[in-house]
């Protein structure tokens, strides 16, 4: 697939271009956030600023969901010819209609970045049936009917650590095309079909060589720019081997719980369902949770398996780098850093895994809490 060029002055255009043909959704600064909101003409893009605050992961996984409606009514069977005696078959009962919903408009994603789009094909493994698990008929649909068109992160932040999970400022996981910034406008390379469909607009023209070396260039010296502060090597049987380690409990201090690393995050995707009731009307409806919430893991008996906040902090942690890989065989953290970005407490999630996906028990020849109890 060719590597094409755009002007800058006509992103507008290739952005109605594709608004002829499916809602589009970017990033822009709206009362000083970026935040991606559907786009209409006339509104700036906002590629300066990396990062939107949000992901754009709510437009495939919406924070609040509704995809049943439900009605109840009473039934009231004509008399019978055969008067009282056939009372039995003349008794009024309750029905319940219930409809359906699954809304899934054809969208194009724009601006979004690498670290973001990573977290979609993390969230695939999860909703799309990956080793005969849970097919989920939502997202699905809504994520087939979505084309991701990334930037390359030109300037990383000091909080970007996408090239310690082996991704980078220009990754390709999951995008259909990526642009690139350079001078007088962007290349962008098409990568599937859908790209290659998104890049249908007259405005394109073939990059020269020029422009092409100067995007490769771009997307090595950004890659210069990320820091890698660990290693995956060994972080999955650490933490294992760690579940019982005090420190767990010395960093989780400063742990409000209040859940804002979970809502950043472009692969989290915990949620809890709810029926809504007015009269004989009803909704039910799935809404984004987070398991630092203490309710979340609270049973129907009453009892809770993480009622402490250093087990609910110890999940998150080890659920992203132990868990999920070995259910999936792949990471659910992409390194985009939102959750240290907004963390209102600064706990940064790469001194966690420097401390605990480190051999600390094991190392020092100290029993964890189990082996104590087991002797």
């Amino acid at each position: 697939m060719a590597i094409k060029f755009l002007k800058q002055d006509q992103l507008p255009a290739f952005l109605g271009y594709l608004a002829e043909k499916a809602r589009v959704v970017a990033p822009v600064k709206t009362d000083g956030v970026v935040q991606f909101e559907p786009w209409t003409a006339g509104k700036d893009v906002e590629l300066d600023v990396l990062l939107a605050k949000q992901s754009p992961k709510e437009w495939v996984f919406p924070q609040t969901e509704t995809y049943l409606k439900f009605q109840y009514s009473t039934v009231v069977p004509e008399q019978s010819d055969e008067g009282e005696d056939a009372a039995e078959g003349a008794v009024p009962h309750e029905m319940i209609e219930v409809e359906s919903l699954n809304e899934a408009p054809t969208q194009v994603i724009f601006g979004l970045r690498p670290c973001d789009a990573r977290g979609f094909v993390q969230m695939d493994q999860v909703f799309g049936g990956y080793g005969g698990f849970y097919f989920d008929p939502l997202y699905n649909a809504r994520r087939a009917a979505t084309t991701l068109l990334a930037v390359t992160c030109r300037d990383p932040r000091s909080t970007c650590f996408c090239a310690a999970l082996d991704g980078g400022p220009a990754g390709t996981e999951g995008v259909d095309a990526l642009f690139t910034q350079v001078d007088g406008g962007f290349t962008a390379e098409p990568l599937t079909e859908k790209g290659e469909t998104a890049l249908g607009f007259s405005g394109f023209a073939d990059a020269t060589d020029a422009q092409t070396s100067q995007a490769d260039s771009v997307k090595s010296e950004a890659v210069t720019k990320v820091d890698a502060p660990f290693t995956l090597e060994g972080i999955r049987d650490n933490l294992h081997d760690n579940i019982e380690d005090k420190g767990w409990h010395d960093l989780c201090m400063r742990c409000i719980s209040c859940g804002t690393c979970t809502y950043v995050c472009p692969s989290c995707y915990c949620f809890s369902i709810n029926d809504e009731l007015v009269e004989a009307k009803g909704e039910r409806y799935r809404v984004w949770d987070n398991c630092f919430n203490p309710l979340y893991t609270e049973e129907t008996s009453g009892h809770n398996p993480r009622a402490q906040k250093s087990n609910r902090f110890r999940n998150r942690f080890s659920h992203k780098f132990w868990y999920y890989p070995d259910k999936y065989d792949s990471l659910l953290c992409s390194g985009c850093g939102r959750c240290i970005m907004h963390c209102p407490t600064r706990i940064d999630i790469r001194e966690v895994l420097q401390v605990m996906g480190s051999p600390r028990a094991a190392a020092s020849g100290e029993p964890t809490e189990a082996e104590g109890k087991e002797a």
